[in-house]
Parts: structure tokens; C-alpha cells; sequence
């Protein structure tokens, strides 16, 4: 009974320190499963918030004590694929020297009404009038337009773009010509005005020169998007079923577009 009795604290002293081990182990093993979960559900959140589009608005880029607040999420690294990343980065800055255009074009038809006077109105108001509605439109109409289809990999988007970005093309031709009175001080404007003011003339050549850079650009960059429009598969039947669709479910061809952008 003796013997019996002094090994009991031998086999507790044994079974105690296994015990806590096994405690220890499974503590370590449910902290592991907890934090595993927790990643699950945060990637999870990610991806609901790429597919979904519940992000806050942050372009453009507005101080917070300015009335208005920013109307567009925009983030290239996180929406768009890494393999059309630089594509996507190039037409935002072929959009940024566009907006560029468009304000040096209403200095320098503002620097000839000051100059010419009421010879030059019609200029400085038409190149009022491109600024404020182009700018936000051609964010609109083209850039957003081939963001969003690299996106949501939509072969309408893709086509849509097509249309507005060649119509972006057409009105660089334009602007850079410069037809005397048609709210672009491009080439014909410059050398109208050189004799009487070399100043002006020299800014209307700096213009035309933007809008010539301002069109080759867009014309190199149309070219690889439809390079990689064609590698991705997409194709019109895939637009038109797309458009299609979109129309059915909202009922109206203007409701369709909107939807697009």
C-alpha cells in the first residue's frame, strides 16, 4: 500500500505537464484557426469591394474645404489587372496632357482678346466653352470609359471607347489647325497673328504644337489598345450582346450608355 501510495504523486507529476502541453497546443491551434479566418474574411472583403465597387469616392483629388467633394473612385493598382496597368496609366496621362490643351488653349485665346479685342470674342468664348465641357467629358467618355471595360473586362466598354477617343482624335485635328474664330489657336491662328504680335503668334506655335503632340499620342495609344482589345478575346458580337443586355435591363438607350460609363 505504501508503494502504491508514493508512486500516485510520480504519476500526477507526469500527467500534469503533458496536460498543460495538450492545453498549450490547442490554445495555439484555435489562435491560429481564429487569425486564418480572419484573413479569409478580409481577402474576402477586398474582392467583394473590386467586384462590387463599394469604395469612396476619391478623384479628382479635392481639398476638404472646397464645397464639392470628389465624385469617382479611382485607383489603377487596385482595379486594374497588373498586365494592362500601364496601358490604363498611359491614357490617364494622355487625359492629363488633354486637360492641359484645353486651358492653355483658353490662355492664349484670352491673351489675344486682350490683344485684339472684340476681333477675337468668338475665339476666347469658344475656348471658354471647350474647356468647361470637354475637360470633364473626355474624363467621362474616354478614360472612363477604357478603365472600366479593362475592369469589368466588358467588350461594349471597349467599343464605346473606340468611338469617343477616335472622336478625341478628331477634335486634336482640329484644334491644331486653328481656324481663325473656331476657339482653337492652332497653326492658321499662329501664323495670322505672328506679324502683328510675335508674342501671341509665339504661343499660338507652343498651342499647335501641344495639340499636334496631343494627337500623335492618341493616335499611338488607340492603336495598342485595340492590340490588346484583340489579344483579350473581345470581340462585337460580345459587344453587342453586352449592349444588349444592358439596354433590356434598363429600358432605354440613354439609361444603357450611363450605365457604361
Amino acid at each position: 500500500m505504501k508503494k502504491q501510495e508514493e508512486s500516485d504523486p510520480v504519476e500526477t507529476e507526469v500527467v500534469q505537464p503533458e496536460k498543460l502541453v495538450e492545453d498549450e497546443f490547442r490554445k495555439r491551434e484555435e489562435d491560429l484557426e481564429r487569425r486564418e479566418q480572419q484573413l479569409r474574411e478580409e481577402q474576402r472583403r477586398l474582392e467583394d469591394a473590386r467586384v462590387y465597387g463599394d469604395r469612396v469616392p476619391n478623384f479628382p483629388p479635392i481639398p476638404s474645404f472646397f464645397p464639392c467633394e470628389p465624385c469617382v473612385y479611382h485607383n489603377i493598382d487596385f482595379d486594374i489587372p497588373p498586365e494592362h496597368q500601364q496601358s490604363v496609366r498611359r491614357v490617364f496621362y494622355h487625359w492629363q496632357l488633354t486637360v492641359f490643351c484645353y486651358i492653355f488653349n483658353f490662355v492664349v485665346c484670352f491673351a489675344m482678346i486682350c490683344s485684339m479685342g472684340t476681333k477675337a470674342a468668338s475665339a476666347f468664348g469658344l475656348s471658354l466653352l471647350y474647356a468647361a465641357l470637354f475637360i470633364p467629358l473626355s474624363f467621362l467618355t474616354w478614360y472612363r470609359m477604357l478603365y472600366n471595360a479593362v475592369r469589368q473586362d466588358s467588350s461594349m466598354r471597349y467599343m464605346l471607347f473606340f468611338f469617343t477617343y477616335g472622336f478625341q482624335i478628331f477634335v486634336s485635328g482640329i484644334a491644331l489647325l486653328g481656324v481663325s474664330g473656331g476657339g482653337f489657336a492652332g497653326w492658321i491662328t499662329a501664323f495670322a497673328t505672328l506679324e502683328d504680335n510675335s508674342a501671341l503668334g509665339v504661343l499660338g506655335i507652343i498651342n499647335a504644337l501641344a495639340w499636334c503632340a496631343n494627337c500623335l499620342i492618341a493616335v499611338y495609344l488607340i492603336m495598342q489598345i485595340h492590340k490588346t482589345y484583340r489579344s483579350t478575346g473581345q470581340s462585337m458580337e460580345k459587344a453587342s450582346g453586352e449592349f444588349a443586355a444592358s439596354a433590356g435591363s434598363s429600358r432605354s438607350f440613354g439609361q444603357a450608355v450611363l450605365r457604361s460609363l
